[in-house]
């Protein structure tokens, strides 16, 4: 259930296997909104998965103290840290701090928190955070690593010029959909058009705006599948009170969760990716749509800034809601000739990042300035 951060450590893992050994510290619950413990691990002890020991800890077990005993345990050369503000990193950092435990090497990727979308929802809570970590140095001297120059830029932005950011895209696995076929893709026409989210149904993802868009899209048949888990309670009555409005031509299907190839079967099978979210460090749910055929309609708020050039969609400041609505009616009328175009250029796209070798050197990278040749142990926020 939970979103593409999750999954780069998985693909971290199983291109770094021969390397290093790979220690992870996580949750035995999914998220803040699904925290019915998992009944295929053990609980509060390491488990073997996969290519790497995964240690799940119970809600309220990770204290400082705890935090400190397992790094002792594992004795890592160095700790990742998968957030700047998870409450796992936090402990860790706290442990850090008080001098629990030695002065490991420490990489703290954010995950898209530094930027101003991010920032801007529970802004006064954050502030007042950062504020309190720098005065008590919770994270002096870390590595930071960021998905992009824009990351970077934001992290320097609210950490300080002077910190230390190297630039490492997130992982993605070798290859996504290897049965791809171009002609299996539904066929697209005018008048019709299957929109798609796969999202955490948070405030961050920003779902209610592009359902506002839509109200205001009076003609065409137009279905939108929001596919995920309803993470904010509270923010998704504010999307239940636009849908409820919606013009008669307009059908949203609220599909709930699913696994992993079950929702890349979803996108699949529609025309184009929507994600108006207000902070994306990555977007690891971009590669995929791209990968499924789907061209993408997003926000200015990711890194994939150069989608109409390469003929893959569009990228739109949020500001600009009537270029969003614009670009609505543009897809309704679109034809199958100028689709099956953009799709087919979506997935070679794809097929071009993910044989790109770049992003894994430049990781190795990341791990050999922290390590300078040695291992490394995983805390996963």
């Amino acid at each position: 259930r939970s979103g593409g951060g999750m999954w780069t450590i998985v693909n971290l893992v199983d291109q770094f296997r021969h390397k290093y050994d790979f220690f992870i510290i996580t949750r035995n619950y999914e998220s803040v909104g699904h925290t019915e413990p998992f009944d295929s691990v053990k609980t509060g002890e390491w488990n073997q998965v996969q290519n790497a020991r995964v240690y799940y800890f119970r809600r309220g077990e990770l204290s400082t103290a705890a935090a400190a005993s397992l790094v002792a345990s594992v004795r890592p050369d160095a700790i990742l840290l998968n957030s700047a503000f998870g409450m796992p990193g936090l402990r860790f950092l706290n442990a850090r701090r008080k001098g629990l435990i030695p002065n490991i090497p420490v990489v703290v990727a954010p995950c898209g928190e530094m930027g101003s979308g991010a920032l801007s929802i529970k802004p006064v809570k954050k502030r007042l955070f950062l504020r309190y970590a720098k005065l008590a140095q919770f994270y002096r001297d870390v590595i930071w690593k960021a998905s992009s120059e824009a990351e970077k830029m934001e992290i320097r932005a609210v950490m300080g010029a002077e910190v230390e950011v190297l630039i490492a895209p997130d992982l993605v696995p070798k290859t996504i959909l290897p049965g791809y076929s171009q002609k299996s893709k539904p066929k697209k026409e005018s008048g019709n058009v299957n929109f798609v989210v796969v999202s955490r149904i948070m405030a961050k993802k920003n779902i209610h705006f592009f359902l506002e868009c839509l109200r205001e899209v009076k003609s065409g048949a137009v279905t939108f599948d929001i596919v995920g888990p309803l993470e904010d309670m509270v923010y998704w009555k504010r999307c239940e009170a636009v849908i409820s409005g919606l013009p008669v031509n307009i059908q949203v299907n609220v599909v709930g969760p699913l696994e992993q190839t079950e929702a890349l079967a979803r996108v699949f099978r529609s025309h184009f990716f929507v994600l108006p979210s207000l902070s994306e460090n990555f977007g690891y749910v971009l590669i995929e749509a791209l990968a499924a055929g789907c061209p993408l309609l997003i926000s200015d708020q990711t890194m994939w800034n150069d989608l109409e050039q390469r003929g893959v969609g569009w990228t739109i400041p949020l500001d600009r809601r009537d270029l969003y609505v614009r670009q609505i009616r543009e897809c309704i009328d679109m034809a199958d000739e100028h689709f099956s175009k953009m799709s087919a250029a979506s997935r070679a796209f794809a097929l071009e990042w993910l044989a790109d070798p770049s992003a894994e050197k430049a990781m190795d990278s990341v791990f050999d300035r922290a390590l300078q040749g040695s291992g490394i142990g995983i805390s996963n926020g």
